[in-house]
């Protein structure tokens, strides 16, 4: 059984293995982003066909002031974890576990780039553990505002007899639609002198946090099938309104498998004061495209600033982190594959 990198002229046919496991995977079924992602692939094979996929996206950590360390991780994200076509065979269940090893072994072995992962579900939590990962829930959460409560509640897995309770807690905690603290401005790409003042205000504010520079987030902004809203915040100081404290990138997606549209807060920098004012426009934009709801995935400590927002539900999002890294890891949709998906 050999693990191998995927070759340029195997791609037609992982496509077509992909779309065949799952065509309705938004993810799978889209070609064009699997071209477009930036990872290191592998495949599986069994008598000369493709029966395994695994991609692992590079992106470089670095520590912020709260952590207490300097210094950068290499993390490497495991996503796409694929195996399928032993339906005839008999020990059909003993060689997808074996295939499923070695492919996650491959990436967990592929120096600098350190094993980690988000949005695990339970199911394999455990399997995880035992490979000697750790799965974190005081790092990350995910925020959410649901405007029409019925699909929003089924989404959480919860009985649509909680409706009026959801209506009447939205009356109670209200949803600010407007920016108090300076301008925004739309913008359509990044600029490289902006890059520092980035990374100043995430080593402020996180102790582990991926890299957001122009080279980066420009990237991001091209993904295939995406319609990106893109704005950064002009603050109060002297000149007024012209020095840039934050900015965030937000679409308009929709969760196939759910039947939901939702605005999704896709990345977010900024000053405290900066995001509140940022995250007003996506309630905004919810309640005049009649979405039913507004979805952001941020760090513990923001909880306050999107509680006053108007985003006041809040759940543990899991993350997947090698042993030895210690420091709370700040993700965003941004990170790992979590935007491809919906």
């Amino acid at each position: 059984m050999a693990v191998e990198e995927l070759q340029e002229s195997q791609m037609d046919e992982l496509l077509a293995f992909l779309a065949r496991w799952n065509p309705d995977h938004p993810e799978l079924g889209e070609g064009d982003i699997v071209r477009w992602q930036k990872s290191y692939r592998f495949v599986s094979k069994s008598q000369g066909k493709v029966v395994g996929y695994i991609a692992q996206i590079p992106h470089e950590f670095r520590y912020g002031r709260k952590s207490g360390r300097e210094g950068t991780e290499h993390i490497g994200w495991g996503v796409t974890l694929v195996v399928d076509g032993f339906e005839s065979s008999p020990h059909a269940s003993r060689l997808r576990a074996a295939y499923v090893h070695e492919l996650l072994s491959r990436i967990e072995n592929n120096p600098p780039w350190q094993f980690g992962a988000v949005g695990v579900v339970p199911a394999i939590e455990e399997p995880y553990r035992r490979r000697g990962h750790v799965v974190r829930r005081d790092s990350s959460k995910m925020y959410a505002r649901f405007l029409r409560p019925v699909k929003a509640l089924k989404y959480m897995k919860k009985s649509p007899v909680y409706t009026p309770v959801i209506s009447l807690v939205n009356v109670f905690f209200g949803a600010r639609k407007s920016v108090k603290h300076g301008k925004v401005e739309k913008i359509k790409e990044f600029k490289p002198e902006w890059d520092e003042k980035w990374d100043r205000l995430m080593t402020e504010q996180y102790e582990l946090y991926g890299v957001r520079n122009a080279e980066y987030l420009n990237y991001k902004l091209t993904q295939p099938n995406r319609d990106y809203h893109v704005y950064i915040h002009l603050d109060e100081t002297d000149p007024p309104g012209r020095a840039i404290d934050g900015y965030i990138i937000f679409r308009q997606a929709m969760h196939r498998t759910r039947d939901l549209n939702l605005v999704k807060v896709c990345d977010m920098v900024g000053t405290a004061k900066a995001k509140a004012d940022l995250v007003s426009l996506t309630v905004k934009f919810a309640y005049e495209k009649r979405m039913y709801g507004i979805v952001a995935l941020g760090s513990n400590d923001e909880e306050k600033m999107y509680r006053k927002a108007g985003l006041y539900i809040a759940r543990p999002y899991p993350v997947t982190m090698p042993p030895q890294i210690m420091a709370r890891m700040h993700v965003s949709f941004f990170d790992s594959d979590l935007d491809n998906l919906w």
